[in-house]
């Protein structure tokens, strides 16, 4: 491959900033529109940033944080939203998405260098990532931070830096446990680490190692305890599971979306096909590296569908966001070797100007009020008005939470208790996971959660349930109508007194 001259500093710094300008407007389309586990990640993070404090409600210490670096980068980023607009959640979110998002092309960037290819594939790759429907619909939880942390791991094993890898690994592990899938398949496909194996290994261990023992030690499991709640939820039914959920759960509410979400991973495995056949004839470390992106992600989407979880939008990311950008790069790369520069950059443009207007166009007005895939039993703002309206009604005592409990939580500022936030109503669940696990996975759950200590369930004198609004609850108990946006009927949520709540 011929090697291309480097760019000066000017260069590639315009990269960088034209992610920034990406993920500023990406947060503003999105800022009111966050689904309700968005919510969760930031309950936690406003209490870390507030009262160095890691649990959803602030009196409850709990580990149902799935992406602990996700929480740190958010807490981070309400204390520098603070001076600016006192603690708001969704700049916070904002800032961090817009740094991850120049990271992101940044690495990119070096990508395209080192394939001798224009940065304006990267850019594109950039857009058709971001531009996913399923990915715009799950900002606020760590699907940025881990197409950042792609990018970043596949820079690094391109150029040869092992001790970057590990680094980068160990943060990726931080990030999200499962993207170890990512690690491990870029560690054999780029030759630079491979070679140097034990090194990236140290380095991946030295950095993420001491938050799982200080997890481990002090909040009672290494690991988020939503393995545990996310494995054992069957509430989507039997044939709504992981492998089939995006046409069975969301193809029939949603079809627009789901097309455009999967589109670029389609391509992505094309590309990848040809990119596997032609590395057979000629060597190449990029065509090495955008194949072991590529397979990492077609991995993701096996192991997640042998495990059978529920098919949550966000879950889909990691894939969509792998293949798709193998598709723009590797398609960058095939059209390289043919010297077809006018089609590069013309397909570049394409790109960019149809995948950046087809999200915002899917959800006018914007900033939009929920994004294109949305399945939460009240809108953001319906949301919001409760769960503030809550906490001046319940103010110190604690309310037993409906099923969704992100922005109620966020919002309403009190001890709204579920699975998620309070470690002694999870434990009969944990219990439950143990007991029907097979002796290697109780082990190692028996292993995880020998020092949690969740303490008695303390008595919620509150309760809100969802009731159908065809049904009329008892006079003087507050209550609030849900309507607009979901895939949801009309709904009515209720605040009882715990003696008063009927079965």
């Amino acid at each position: 491959m011929p090697a291309t001259p480097s760019p000066p500093r000017s260069g590639r710094l315009a990269l960088p900033l034209v992610g920034a300008v990406l993920g500023a407007a990406l947060s503003w389309v999105s800022s009111r529109g966050l689904i309700d586990d968005s919510y969760i990640t930031l309950a936690y993070a406003r209490n870390l940033a507030e009262h160095g404090h890691w649990g959803m409600t602030p009196g409850i210490t709990s580990n149902a944080a799935t992406s602990p670096l996700n929480v740190g980068l958010l807490a981070l980023g309400f204390l520098l939203a603070r001076p600016f607009a006192g603690v708001d959640g969704e700049l916070a979110l904002g800032v961090v998405t817009t740094l991850l998002v120049a990271v992101a092309a940044g690495c990119a960037g070096y990508v395209t260098r080192r394939a001798a290819i224009s940065p304006a594939w990267a850019v594109a790759g950039l857009v058709v990532v971001l531009a996913n429907p399923l990915l715009v619909s799950a900002l606020g939880l760590e699907v940025v931070l881990l197409f950042t942390a792609m990018t970043a791991l596949l820079a690094a094993g391109l150029a040869g830096r092992p001790v970057v890898f590990g680094v980068v690994a160990g943060l990726a592990l931080l990030a999200r446990l499962d993207t170890v899938v990512f690690i491990v398949v870029l560690a054999l496909a780029c030759h630079g680490v491979r070679r140097r194996l034990p090194s990236a290994v140290l380095a991946c261990c030295v950095v993420a190692l001491p938050w799982f023992a200080a997890s481990w030690y002090w909040l009672g499991s290494a690991i988020p305890d939503t393995f545990v709640i996310k494995t054992n939820q069957k509430n989507f039914g039997p044939d709504r599971t992981y492998l089939r959920g995006l046409w069975t759960h969301y193809w029939p509410n949603t079809p627009v979306a789901v097309g455009v979400g999967v589109a670029g991973a389609a391509i992505g495995v094309l590309v990848l096909v040809v990119l596997v056949l032609l590395l057979v004839r000629r060597r190449d470390g990029v065509r090495a590296g955008l194949i072991g992106l590529g397979v990492a992600g077609a991995l993701y989407f096996g192991v997640y569908s042998v495990l059978g979880v529920p098919p949550y939008q966000w879950y889909y990311v990691p894939p969509a966001a792998a293949l798709s950008f193998v598709a723009v790069l590797g398609l960058g790369v095939l059209l390289r070797d043919r010297g077809r520069r006018v089609l590069t950059v013309g397909l570049s443009l394409a790109a960019v100007a149809g995948l950046g207007f087809s999200v915002p166009a899917a959800a006018f007005p914007l900033p939009w009020a929920y994004p294109p895939v949305f399945g939460n039993f009240a809108t953001p703002a319906e949301y919001h008005a409760i769960g503030a309206r809550v906490g001046r009604i319940v103010g110190d005592e604690r309310v037993q939470a409906p099923g969704e409990i992100g922005e109620l939580a966020y919002s309403c500022d009190c001890e709204i208790v579920d699975q998620f936030s309070d470690p002694a109503v999870l434990q009969p669940l944990i219990d439950e996971r143990i007991a029907n696990a097979d002796p290697v996975l109780a082990r190692l759950l028996t292993w995880n959660y020998a020092r949690r200590d969740p303490g008695p369930a303390q008595p919620t004198p509150w309760v809100l349930r969802w009731r159908s609004a065809a049904v009329k609850p008892p006079q003087g108990v507050a209550q609030w109508t849900t309507t607009a946006g979901t895939w949801r009927t009309k709904d009515e949520l209720v605040l009882f007194r715990a003696q008063d709540a009927t079965p």
